[in-house]
């Protein structure tokens, strides 16, 4: 995790999901210029899918490890529960989480904050420096990105985004930490380790679309998040159950 916490909590993003969708869309019929990618960017399938594959998981595996890891300890620690819990008939405050619910979410979670909510975060962190002194040509927003937030960032991933945080114009890797924050914030109820774990697990995912594109990011993502719902069927015997509280858009 980064050793400055506002590397993993800024967020400059006060829109919701709608509101991100309907100003991407805007700002590539207005002002195309604003967001340096177009709509279209990073949806690409690798010439040589296989080779791909291989290289992207090469690039996050230690992340998907980790999480496989603590996982498993935290399944074996709560198998009692989840037995008791596949007793119980379904009910508003209970779902079960089958493959189809898992594939849809991971699906959304990725379109969201790898595309839409993080193309909608360029446009205003952009916004955000110029109203907060940037118009008078002293751009506080951009110094904190550029001198603190993604120097932490790029440290705490162990440089191997260093290309993306730092290669591109300084409002992407803003984006991306800010997009992040929010995909981080909707692992909460997985406690502290959860919260940790999501952030390296949302940067490298950007990582793996930036250098192979959306669809395998998404193909990663929900590859991961299927052996999660193996692992957990093999060890209890059940699919999992969730109370509705603690239902979010993905397991991982």
């Amino acid at each position: 995790m980064p050793v400055v916490g506002l590397t993993v909590s800024c967020s400059l993003l006060p829109l919701g999901l709608g509101s991100s969708i309907v100003l991407v869309f805007l700002l590539e019929w207005m002002a195309p210029d604003v967001i340096p990618f177009q709509l279209t960017t990073f949806w690409t399938v690798p010439d040589e899918p296989g080779s791909a594959v291989t290289g992207a998981l090469g690039l996050i595996w230690p992340v998907l490890v980790t999480g496989l890891l603590a996982t498993i300890l935290g399944v074996l620690r709560t198998r009692p529960l989840q037995r008791k819990l596949a007793q119980l008939e379904p009910t508003d405050g209970l779902i079960t989480l089958t493959p189809y619910k898992l594939l849809v979410n991971s699906v959304l979670e990725e379109v969201f904050f790898r595309w839409l909510i993080f193309f909608a975060a360029i446009a205003t962190v952009r916004f955000a420096d110029f109203i907060i002194l940037g118009f008078a040509d002293l751009h506080p927003i951009r110094w904190v990105f550029q001198q603190a937030l993604i120097p932490v960032a790029d440290l705490a991933t162990w440089h191997q985004l260093h290309e993306v945080l730092t290669g591109q114009p300084w409002m992407v890797g803003a984006a991306m930490l800010t997009s992040n924050s929010r995909f981080r914030k909707g692992h909460f109820y997985q406690g502290l380790f959860g919260l940790v774990w999501s952030w390296y697990l949302g940067m490298f995912l950007f990582l793996i679309m930036f250098d192979y594109g959306l669809p395998l990011a998404i193909a990663v993502h929900l590859g991961y998040n299927l052996l999660i719902m193996a692992v957990h069927l093999a060890l209890v015997g059940t699919l999992p159950r969730l109370r509705i509280a603690d239902d979010r858009l993905s397991v991982g």
